[in-house]
């Protein structure tokens, strides 16, 4: 399958604002490359790149309207110039080339290996979850998604009920099944993440009775063994009494995406929990609780 490709080199500053509005035009997917043509496939929650300058690499279908893309992107720079956009065809495995060369090949808690789909298989009984971000990133490459993989790795998680909030490309839920857990609920309001779950769970030889996608707002109220949330601090303390009312007594909560200034402020949200010592990786954190039984 073909694409076209939208080349836009702007301020770094930028990348949020226009970002946004490729999605709103109807990319179907972006990377953010730096001066020296680094791809950031999987950036950490919220985090902007300190780039002074970048290029945004934009994937639409072929038959958008280019023309029209092209004068909302020139009207919303401040010093508009033709040159700054470059638009070409590619191939999906040009795509594919991209984040393949980024992607992780690690082993989780001596249990788990995080591979990309062409990876030869390693040796040994673990577990095997082959990822492919598809158009929602998430690898496994950053310090909260390795976090949250780690620490799923050394649970015993057998006959769980699992809810992955924020699944992006699924990893993590997929990666509790994968361990033993008997049914995800992965959500995301973003249609394309939760096609790219789809797409890696059936790879992965999930059965399609174990897990249920939908969008936030499709959520039932049903309580859950355990409760992932690889997602920003504003949201996590936006969102505390749902994922609190999602965790059934006893239950876990593991929450990640936050920096380590902000840890306080999101448990303080969650005073049903009784928290253990947070995990810091690159000055990012990842915190288990347990729900009070009443």
């Amino acid at each position: 399958m073909a694409w076209l490709s939208i080349r836009l080199s702007l301020p770094a500053a930028r990348i949020d604002t226009l970002s946004d509005l490729l999605m709103e035009l109807g990319a179907d997917s972006i990377a953010v490359r730096d001066a020296g043509d680094s791809p950031v496939l999987e950036p950490g929650p919220g985090e902007m790149p300190l780039w002074p300058h970048a290029e945004l690499d934009a994937l639409f279908p072929l038959d958008a309207d280019v023309a029209s893309v092209r004068a909302r992107l020139l009207a919303e720079l401040p010093s508009p110039d033709e040159r700054m956009l470059n638009v070409r065809f590619v191939e999906d495995a040009d795509w594919s080339h991209t984040w393949r060369n980024h992607a992780v090949e690690q082993c989780f808690g001596d249990r788990l290996w995080v591979l990309p789909r062409d990876a030869a298989l390693p040796v040994g009984p673990l577990a095997v979850l082959r990822i492919d971000p598809g158009l929602a990133f998430g690898t496994g490459g950053h310090a909260t998604t390795a976090m949250c993989l780690d620490w799923l790795a050394r649970q015993n998680l057998d006959g769980w009920s699992v809810v992955d909030y924020g699944a992006g490309s699924g990893i993590l839920g997929i990666a509790a099944l994968l361990l033993g857990a008997a049914r995800l609920v992965a959500v995301d309001h973003d249609p394309q993440a939760c096609l790219a779950t789809r797409a890696n769970a059936t790879y992965n030889g999930v059965a399609s009775e174990r897990i249920t996608i939908i969008a936030p707002d499709e959520l039932a109220t049903k309580t859950h063994d355990l409760v992932l949330a690889n997602i920003l601090a504003g949201p996590l303390m936006s969102l505390a009494p749902d994922l609190t009312r999602l965790v059934k007594p006893g239950g876990a909560l593991v929450m990640s995406g936050m920096m380590a200034h902000q840890l306080d402020a999101v448990t303080a949200h969650y005073p049903d929990f009784l928290f253990q010592p947070a995990q810091m990786r690159d000055d990012w954190v990842m915190v288990q609780g347990i729900r009070a039984r009443g």
